[in-house]
């Protein structure tokens, strides 16, 4: 039963992650485990859904890549932004007001 719980989990996770498709983004970070300092990446960016990898972006560049099931995710506790699990590592995203036009 332990199978099902995990399972409905991922996919709860990946609706999350397609719904910031087009989502703006004011500033994107790597958060350090140990002591929870953030070292900025980049601002001003944007998510993207595409081929099933959740895609970050900033001025440019493409700042993160990843398949969507291989990340496990949750808003942060104030709904300002996205925490992003892969591995060992922890980015956080904080959204924009105006979001490219979708509201929260």
């Amino acid at each position: 039963m332990n199978f099902f719980k995990k399972r409905k989990e991922a996919d709860e996770t990946v609706a999350l992650l397609r719904r910031l498709d087009k989502r703006g983004i004011t500033s994107f970070a790597e958060r350090d485990p140990k002591t929870y300092r953030e070292t900025i990446l980049g601002r001003e960016g944007a998510f993207s859904v595409a081929d099933d990898e959740l895609i970050i972006s900033c001025g440019n560049q493409i700042l993160f890549r990843h398949p969507l099931k291989a990340i496990k995710a949750g808003e942060l506790m104030n709904l300002s932004g996205i925490c992003l699990n892969v591995g060992q590592k922890r980015y956080i995203a904080y959204y924009t007001d105006g979001s490219l036009g979708k509201k929260k």
